[in-house]
């Protein structure tokens, strides 16, 4: 178990470290860097399934595309929602929104527990009630106070949800899932280079960012494969509540490198947010407790 824990931190701490690196590429565009993220980082998602041997998985995706050529709709609109938000975590700290965004995900299991209700059916315990109503406070709050919610925030809140409620019902979950996303994504970088960038461009970018722009892969590969290896190794409640370091990182990135501070118009709402998120948290650790004495981990 500590090493399951040990690598989820790893890799919330890489994810942190990835939210600051677009400022190392300046002055490269959001769209340039979000490509060169993804051309080297695809070739390094390879290697982790060949050396996790999933081909297996990947195969059995290809027939399903065989057999149902319309899944392959659903498959590039995932791979649409998961552009819209890998490029919010490149343009945001470029752009003096880090903490909107960050905001958004601390927001986002709260309304994943809300989507759960509303579309699964799931029922919620009385902390996650409490939890969700802080939020939904701190939310109204923050429309009052500003006349207007963050439109990043609201994304990253509500658009992942969607993207996973998406892959559920395509039913891609794991490494099938990540490939699919990565390979139709990887080829739209590659087809916007070939098309808008002269390769005497793309040879400055690699000579001038010689060493970043091939970090920048090997550091998103890293922190995939951490991820993945934690959530293989970790029960589900232990992996969840350690989910909420990597806001807490972002945040702290945010702050501390990126200059950014809370005016104070957002200072209660952002309190009641991040005290639901701090609720849904206490009932995470009072599962892990729980799932210990009752020596389920060990």
């Amino acid at each position: 178990m500590i090493k399951g824990i040990t690598l989820s931190i790893l890799a919330s701490c890489l994810f942190g470290l990835l939210y600051y690196y677009p400022v190392l590429l300046q002055p490269l565009s959001v769209i340039d860097i979000f490509c060169w993220r993804l051309l080297t980082s695809f070739p390094a998602i390879i290697v982790l399934i060949s050396i996790e041997k999933q081909w297996p998985e990947i195969a059995m995706l290809l027939t399903r595309i065989k057999q149902q050529p319309s899944l392959l709709i659903g498959l590039l609109f995932s791979s649409l929602l998961l552009t819209i938000q890998m490029l919010i975590f490149i343009w945001a700290p470029l752009n003096g929104h880090g903490l909107s965004a960050s905001l958004g995900y601390f927001l986002l299991p709260l309304t994943m527990v809300i989507i759960g209700q509303l579309v699964y059916q799931e029922k919620l315990s009385f902390l996650q009630k409490i939890s969700v109503g802080l939020a939904v406070l701190g939310v109204i709050i923050e429309i009052y106070m500003t006349q207007a919610f963050s439109w990043e925030t609201a994304v990253i809140a509500l658009g992942y949800p969607i993207y996973f409620m998406v892959r559920r019902k395509l039913q891609i979950e794991g490494i099938a899932g990540t490939f699919s996303d990565f390979f139709f994504i990887f080829l739209g970088c590659l087809g916007y280079f070939l098309i808008s960038h002269r390769v005497n461009k793309i040879l400055d970018d690699l000579i001038h960012f010689h060493l970043y722009i091939p970090m920048l892969g090997i550091i998103t590969a890293l922190a995939f494969a951490m991820y993945f290896m934690a959530r293989r190794l970790l029960p589900m409640g232990l992996f969840g509540l350690l989910g909420y370091v990597e806001p807490v990182l972002l945040t702290i990135v945010s702050a501390l490198f990126l200059h950014e501070s809370i005016s104070p118009e957002h200072i209660v709402s952002y309190g009641l947010i991040w005290s639901s998120v701090c609720v849904l948290a206490l009932e995470g650790c009072l599962f892990v407790l729980r799932a210990i004495k009752r020596k389920i981990i060990w």
